[in-house]
């Protein structure tokens, strides 16, 4: 995904978000890509194609926390980038319960790192942007008080 197609999308899914965030996103991936981190462990020769891969996940995990938690926790995460809290994509819908809580970045990071987290991380087809597998988060549902279990 294009840096200008991550830039609308990730504005139409969190429209609460501070707009300057999202390009802390996009140096996030370029940043990762410079330092050998890529998608996969598959480093495409082209730069600019590995942070495009790596946009697309980063937008796949954006939509899990907006699917599974709600426009508020998706524009939270988003924000979290100003504060250079960037979680990757199977780590988001465990930092978004930092929303609840009132927390910052870096406290939201700690969390995640040391599994301080209750709720479960988010399945690694959901991470990877495929939609074969959905796994929900009970917990988190129940914590946050949104939807009923069907």
């Amino acid at each position: 995904m294009t840096y200008e197609n991550f830039f609308a999308r990730v504005k139409e899914l969190a429209p609460n978000c501070r707009t300057e965030a999202i390009s802390r996103w996009r140096d996030f991936a370029a940043e990762s890509v410079d330092s050998m981190q890529c998608v996969h462990f598959n480093s495409p020769a082209d730069k600019a194609a590995a942070v495009e891969r790596w946009l697309d996940v980063l937008y796949s995990g954006l939509e899990t926390v907006l699917k599974k938690c709600g426009p508020e926790f998706a524009s939270f995460m988003v924000d979290l980038g100003l504060e250079r809290c960037f979680l990757y994509s199977g780590e988001m819908t465990q930092g978004a319960t930092g929303f609840e809580k009132n927390e910052n970045g870096r406290q939201v990071l700690d969390k995640t790192e040391s599994a301080e987290t209750s709720c479960p991380a988010v399945s690694q087809s959901d991470a990877e942007g495929r939609r074969t597998v959905q796994e929900r988060p009970k917990a988190l549902k129940k914590r946050s008080g949104r939807g009923k279990e069907r």
